[in-house]
């Protein structure tokens, strides 16, 4: 049975790359985006539990969200991500029965290369209805991505970039700033990466992992005060 172990877990896992932002279900790393874009065509949904440190100033619950997110081309990702909030009716507890949806791009222009990075620059929930919203996590961002094999096997994809958030209030939590970090895929199991980073906000550290070949699941710690975790499905519509 000892023998059989190792069998059993690769044939539990797929070869498939992980490649998502987690928290917003974007590619990228934990809580920020890299370079990287998944093969055109690609569609991932999912959710995510989210708990209040990752949410604005002033958030007193925790809460989730759900997500599309689809690669139209080599070099063009589009996603939109609903946030859950609690709000109160004719003096009734305070209940999940609004969200908050925000659209989020990214373009590469600059692929990776043997020696020179992927660079990619992209906008999350730039626009706001005149009448409602509050654009909470409104940013721009530009960032470069370089891989690298470590004895032929093992991989480390290294990512910098910088936020320009695109409103500015005392009360929210947006990326302001340089980010920067790391993604670790051992080579005696291709199927999972150790992901450390900072967003521009707080440091992140967490593992993801794929099983039965579309679908992946995520756990970090942000600032090890708080855990996210979540679950995201992947598949390939268009070839």
């Amino acid at each position: 049975m000892k023998k059989l172990l190792p069998f059993l877990l690769l044939t539990f896992f797929t070869t498939l790359p992980l490649h998502a932002q987690y928290e917003i279900g974007m590619s990228g790393l934990l809580n920020m985006a890299s370079a990287e874009i998944p093969e055109r065509g690609t569609f991932m949904g999912g959710g995510n539990f989210v708990p209040q440190q990752l949410m604005w100033k002033g958030f007193d619950y925790n809460t989730g969200n759900y997500f599309i997110d689809m690669t139209l081309f080599s070099f063009l990702e589009l996603n939109c991500c609903w946030r859950l909030f609690k709000t109160s009716y004719q003096g009734q507890s305070p209940k999940f029965n609004q969200q908050d949806r925000a659209f989020s791009a990214k373009i590469r222009p600059w692929k990776e290369g043997k020696y020179y990075p992927a660079i990619a620059i992209g906008v999350n929930d730039p626009y706001k209805d005149k009448n409602m919203g509050h654009n909470y996590f409104s940013m721009m961002y530009g960032v470069a991505t370089k891989s690298f094999s470590i004895k032929g096997e093992h991989r480390i994809a290294l990512t910098a970039g910088y936020y320009y958030p695109l409103r500015k209030a005392e009360f929210l939590h947006t990326h302001d700033g340089i980010c920067g970090g790391m993604k670790y895929t051992p080579g005696f199991c291709p199927e999972m990466a150790v992901i450390a980073e900072y967003d521009s906000q707080r440091f992140n550290v967490g593992v993801a992992a794929r099983f039965w070949k579309h679908l992946s699941m995520h756990v970090f710690t942000s600032e090890f005060n708080c855990i996210s975790a979540g679950l995201r499905y992947e598949c390939t519509l268009i070839h």
